[in-house]
């Protein structure tokens, strides 16, 4: 049970900070472009520059290059857009099937299921369903331990808690070609490097554009005459704490 209240002290405290961070980091970016953009646009449209369709087309056309430039660096890479951020996984819903079976047995006490030390978003249905877990901190990525594994994953026996519901990435997943996990997969070499060189899912609190107001904080002192609608003769009395 105290490592249930860990874990779920530690997911609070990541949903907090990526709160802090989004609202932090998209109100700087929307002050500074609000006055600027908006300018500029009202300048160049009144100019005759451009027409307000054509900057509609070009804006849309811009948000689709982003995403595929995104979706393309994750399916070479594995690597998900920098945090804070909120990623969910587009699919077509279909099963998929690996590219190569992997005997698993064979090499559990090799990789140690270390491919569920993986980070991937999940889809919608997949969050719908309530059955995965994600981190609370990285909105909607596959909930990691402080150890860096998937929460889902028993690590002493490498099996997976969910495994009839395991999401669709875990399905259609093969170790075979992945060179984040084997240097030489014939041979069941790890990739060390690689493998030691991630940061664990920790996020931390680091304010940054939010104003910092200097405060004191001293002990309640009690009023010299009780405030109104506040009888004086409570029983235990009533200590409020006052401003100055």
């Amino acid at each position: 049970m105290d490592d249930l209240l860990t874990e779920l002290e530690r997911q609070l405290c990541h949903s907090s900070f990526f709160t802090q961070a989004s609202l932090e980091k998209h109100g700087k970016l929307a002050d500074k472009l609000d006055t600027y953009v908006t300018a500029l646009i009202d300048l160049l449209v009144q100019g005759g520059v451009i027409a307000v369709d054509d900057l509609r087309v070009a804006v849309d056309e811009n948000r689709r290059a982003q995403a595929e430039a995104t979706r393309d660096r994750y399916d070479r890479e594995g690597t998900l857009p920098p945090w804070p951020n909120v990623v969910v996984r587009e699919d077509d819903g279909a099963t998929p099937a690996p590219e190569v079976e992997i005997d698993c047995a064979a090499r559990i006490d090799v990789c140690h299921a270390v491919c569920c030390t993986l980070p991937f978003p999940l889809s919608a249905a997949e969050v719908e369903a309530g059955k995965v877990k994600w981190d609370l901190g990285h909105p909607y990525v596959i909930r990691h331990d402080s150890h860096g594994r998937c929460v889902h994953n028993d690590p002493a026996a490498g099996t997976c808690g969910v495994y009839h519901d395991r999401p669709a990435v875990c399905r259609g997943y093969s170790c075979a070609h992945d060179e984040r996990i084997w240097k030489d997969f014939d041979n069941m070499v790890l990739n060390e490097e690689y493998l030691g060189s991630r940061a664990r899912s920790d996020y931390t609190f680091r304010p940054a554009s939010a104003a910092a107001v200097p405060v004191t904080v001293t002990s309640p002192r009690r009023l010299a005459a009780p405030m109104p609608g506040v009888t004086a003769d409570c029983d235990p009395p009533i200590d409020l704490p006052v401003a100055g």
